[in-house]
């Protein structure tokens, strides 16, 4: 892989992983219910898991990118980015009671 292909691909993977809380603010804020639609179950557990995901992925691919070439100031703001979104979706997660027993 060539080394801006990597900082594009972390990049990616965190505009998916925005895109897919952007659905579940708007599931969760807006008029329309979910839970009448039949089957549409498994495709949110597809988009939780796409949503835990990215973010590791993101900071893996911004880490390799950076230790490709460390001089370059995007791929430092890039893993920034990326260690950001995953420490507060895990802060996010490890404080919401529905995780817990």
């Amino acid at each position: 892989m060539t080394r801006p292909s990597l900082r594009t691909a972390s990049i990616l993977c965190l505009a998916l992983w925005a895109a897919v809380w952007l659905l579940f603010l708007v599931m969760r804020l807006g008029p329309f219910d979910v839970r009448t639609m039949p089957d549409f179950g498994p495709a949110l557990l597809v988009a939780l898991g796409v949503a835990i995901v990215t973010p590791i992925v993101a900071t893996v691919l911004a880490g390799v990118a950076l230790v490709r070439q460390p001089r370059v100031p995007l791929n430092w703001i890039t893993l920034g980015c990326a260690i950001v979104v995953f420490v507060g979706q895990t802060a996010l997660f490890v404080m919401s009671a529905w995780l817990c027993c």
